[in-house]
This record gives C-alpha cells, structure tokens and sequence, in this order.
C-alpha cells in the first residue's frame, strides 16, 4: 500500500510541476528594462514601440524597438510571427529575458494592447 501511494504522491507533484511551468507566463512579474538586465530571469516588460522606430523582419523572427514605462528604449527580438495588430498597437507587452551577449530582449511570446473601436459613445 505504502508504494502505491508513493508513486501517487509522485504523479501529482508532477502534474504540479508541469502546471507551473505552463503557467510562467501568467505569473511573471512586469518589470522595467533595467530590473529585466539587471536580474536575467524571465521577465514581463510592458511599453511602447516608437512611431518612427522601424520593425526588422526576418525569416521566421522580427526585431523591434520597445521604450518601457520608464522611458528606457531597448531593442526587442522575437522568433515567430508578427502579431497582426503589431502597427497599430498602443502598448505592447514582451514576455522573456535579458540577452547579454546579444545585448537584447528576447521575447518568446509578444501581446499587443490595441486601442478599442469601442472607445466612443455607449450604445443605448
């Protein structure tokens, strides 16, 4: 009885284990660009991409400019696709880590915050 129940008690620790980490990128702290250079863990960095700043697309990845809240600007590098909102966002938030040889944010996932088309009068 008393294996039976250490091997459960294993699988459940397991199951936890790979919720947790499935779970990162709902739990991880925004932080500023200098904390995410600072600490190299797996940051949130919530800013903007300035209007002027150009947007680099490669095969498969595509590279940015990002100022945080703080108004430190920083380079962004994302391998996947493009959001489709990408231009017309007005806040952009980068989940990853600070890349010291590449002197970069690499950021695994990137959401957009849009503005609403619903932004005008209330309906009745």
């Amino acid at each position: 009885m008393n294996a039976k129940r250490a091997v459960g008690s294993l699988i459940v620790v397991a199951c936890l284990a790979i919720a947790a980490y499935s779970m990162r990128g709902m739990i991880t702290p925004y932080v500023s660009f200098a904390e995410a250079m600072r600490s190299g863990e797996y940051v949130q960095i919530i800013g903007e991409r300035p209007g002027s700043s150009p947007v680099d697309v490669s095969e498969g990845s595509f590279m940015f400019t990002m100022r945080d809240e703080d108004g430190t600007a920083f380079r962004v590098v994302h391998n996947g696709a493009r959001p489709q909102n990408f231009e017309h966002a007005d806040r952009i938030v980068a989940l990853g880590s600070w890349d010291a040889a590449r002197g970069l944010f690499v950021a695994d996932r990137i959401l957009v915050k849009c503005p609403s088309k619903y932004t005008g009068e209330k309906p009745r």
